[in-house]
């Protein structure tokens, strides 16, 4: 808050709004939604990794539709609470979650990022933003006590687990990111129409 006489740079103080508390509730029914696609929906691909497709698309997408600060983190934390509400399990369970909240934090970070500064490498850093969030996952997953299909005594089966973790990845963030942007585009249309 500034103060009358004080020396701060800023130019105003800012509110918290009512499309600041849609552009969060928004983040949050989203994030309820992708917990409930987590818990419920068993993709047949059976591969480590995929089900970043369910809950980091929607995250980034929201993220970048509604310009929400921390809208990413917002809906992963919503799909946290959410899937461990349902008995659902997001790559680790109760003790490896903060992990994925910080997944969370990282495409909050990679979306600032591309709103300050719009240029042709907007795309992959989603994609990075998008495979580091999932190898955080994958860091989850080594220190889990439940055994997995890979060892950590077998390198071969390590290092598979780790490249299906960054396909899935980037794929979340290209497909988060494009989803983002149509959002985004839909809505400036729509205001020019009315």
């Amino acid at each position: 808050m500034t103060m009358l006489g004080s020396t701060s740079i800023e130019k105003r103080f800012i509110r918290w709004s009512k499309a600041d508390f849609d552009a969060y509730l928004t983040a949050a029914a989203i994030g309820v939604l992708a917990g409930l696609a987590v818990s419920y929906i068993r993709p047949p691909l059976h591969l480590p990794g995929h089900k970043v497709l369910l809950w980091m698309i929607p995250a980034l997408g929201c993220r970048l539709g509604t310009r929400a600060r921390a809208g990413a983190s917002t809906s992963v934390l919503a799909t946290i609470f959410a899937t461990l509400l349902l008995g659902g399990r997001l790559g680790g369970g109760f003790l490896m979650m903060p992990l994925v909240a910080l997944a969370g934090i990282t495409l909050d970070i990679a979306a600032g990022m591309v709103e300050r500064r719009r240029s042709p490498w907007s795309l992959p850093l989603l994609a990075l933003a998008g495979a580091t969030g999932n190898l955080l996952c994958f860091m989850k997953r080594l220190c889990d006590p439940m055994p997995g299909f890979f060892s950590s005594g077998n390198m071969r089966d390590l290092l598979w687990a780790a490249a299906s973790h960054i396909f899935f990845g980037l794929l979340a963030g290209v497909i988060g990111g494009l989803c983002g942007w149509g959002l985004l585009t839909y809505r400036r249309r729509r205001e020019i129409s009315d």
